[in-house]
């Protein structure tokens, strides 16, 4: 297959996937894979998606696609004829079909639905789009009807009469080919079996180009309640994304407070008294500032294997609301307590994650023991916490049946403005087995579960209110 084959066969696979791809970004296809080569498949990867790509939700469809047809079983990848040859069919064999389709087509005054098909390409997108048209797909409302509407453009594209014309070209090829004739008939089944998976994709690809907020909604409404334990790499990636996002709001809604605070409340009878000099007309107006201590919290993360996951999107928060609050100081613990405020400042979240759980600022090797980490932590950092302080515990509370020391933590609070503890296991789960979440819960002031990004945001929230 020529060079400008293969890329017009690559950009009507990204079409397909629902990306729009102008002509103008066409050409810069080109420019880049001839700059690139096709053995570069990672830099040439990464050079089309940043032509064409224009959001994140866009990338993850672009690398499907660009993967598929760079797969050798892809069903779209080339013509119907280069398939065959790839898979071993001789070029007298190939075209021994071509021929067969060709004069199929002739008898019967125009094209084969097989013949329809088998040019794939540009040719097939436009089959697909005339089939779509035809079948409706503007009409569809609902991604459980993507089997319906497939239905309807393989139906308006022929699918019936190429189970049909299917039967006469095995007699024709058998005729002429003997058994290699029976084995190319076989194959071109598998490949229309593969056609009928791409007119599904095109189905699928355009209702979510058409319904794209719906899709959108869908996903934020199952990673709301999905438990951070249960996510896959995809879906812990965008919950990671949807906790950057909060912390961005947060961030927003925090600056306005302030500015609001310094600004100080409206003095409606100083504003009317002072307007005197001004025959009652109230330029200046006059506003009360109250003083306001500034806020310090302090942040103790649990950073065990049994608790490493929603660490990680606490973690992620932690990195931000440094930002938010006027004082942050941050701790991580296993069975030791080390302080990692120096690192959030020091390096990008990501970086700071890796050197929290490998063992850069404590032993993340060993069991947890929350009642020695309360006690150093109160030994070695009394200085962290006055009354000024928020204190917030992130982690389970499960101290492999350590001594829970909470004596500790009610000392903590006698020196804390309040303790807030965040556990990412459901309430249930307190007191049994080695948890102690029972027994920590009354010198809390406040205690709640986080194991979804719904419950993040509402603990965050209330986090923001108390200590800001």
């Amino acid at each position: 297959m020529g060079f400008d084959r293969v890329l017009a066969e690559l950009v009507g696979t990204v079409r397909r996937a629902g990306l729009d791809v102008s002509p103008v970004e066409a050409i810069d296809v080109q420019r880049a894979a001839i700059a690139i080569g096709f053995s570069r498949r990672d830099d040439l990867k990464a050079a089309l998606r940043a032509v064409v790509v224009k959001d994140e939700r866009a990338r993850a469809r672009f690398d499907r696609a660009f993967d598929a047809f760079f797969d050798a079983r892809g069903a779209a990848q080339g013509s119907l004829f280069d398939r065959l040859r790839s898979q071993g069919f001789a070029d007298g064999e190939v075209q021994a079909l071509e021929e067969l389709l060709s004069a199929l087509g002739q008898a019967e005054g125009g094209g084969t639905s097989i013949g329809g098909v088998a040019a794939g390409g540009g040719e097939l997108d436009r089959l697909l789009f005339l089939a779509g048209r035809d079948a409706g797909l503007e009409r569809m409302q609902s991604p459980m009807q993507i089997g319906f509407y497939t239905s309807r453009v393989l139906a308006a594209m022929g699918a019936a009469e190429m189970q049909s014309e299917l039967g006469v070209v095995r007699e024709r090829l058998r005729d002429a080919l003997g058994a290699r004739g029976d084995a190319l008939a076989d194959a071109v089944s598998a490949e229309l079996e593969g056609f009928r998976r791409v007119a599904r994709d095109h189905v699928e690809a355009t209702f979510q180009r058409r319904n794209e907020s719906l899709y959108e909604q869908a996903r934020r409404e199952r990673l709301e309640s999905r438990a951070f334990a249960t996510l896959s790499p995809d879906e812990a990636e965008q919950i990671e994304r949807e906790v950057r996002r909060l912390a961005e709001k947060l961030r927003g809604r925090q600056s306005l407070r302030r500015k609001r605070r310094r600004r100080g409340q409206f003095d409606l009878r100083r504003t009317l008294r002072r307007s005197h000099a001004t025959g009652g007309l109230p330029f200046r107006p006059v506003f009360r500032r109250r003083r306001r201590d500034r806020p310090k919290l302090v942040i103790l993360c649990d950073v065990s294997d049994s608790v490493r996951v929603a660490a990680r999107f606490l973690l992620v928060f932690v990195f931000a609301v440094q930002e938010i609050f006027s004082a942050t100081r941050t701790f991580v613990f296993v069975s030791d307590v080390g302080e990692t405020t120096d690192v959030f400042k020091a390096h990008p979240v990501g970086r700071a994650i890796q050197i929290a759980y490998g063992g850069g600022v404590v032993n993340v090797a060993a069991n947890s023991n929350y009642g020695r980490a309360l006690g150093e932590f109160g030994d070695r950092f009394p200085a962290a916490v006055d009354r000024r302080t928020t204190v917030l515990v992130i982690g389970d509370a499960r101290t492999n049946y350590h001594e829970p020391n909470e004596r500790a933590l009610s000392r903590l609070r006698t020196r804390a403005g309040r303790i807030l503890w965040f556990n990412p296991e459901p309430r249930g789960a307190w007191g049994f087995g080695d948890s102690v979440m029972d027994v920590y819960a009354p010198h809390c002031h406040e205690v709640r579960t986080v194991h979804d990004l719904a419950t993040l945001r509402e603990a965050v929230d209330r986090l923001v209110r108390v200590a800001g």
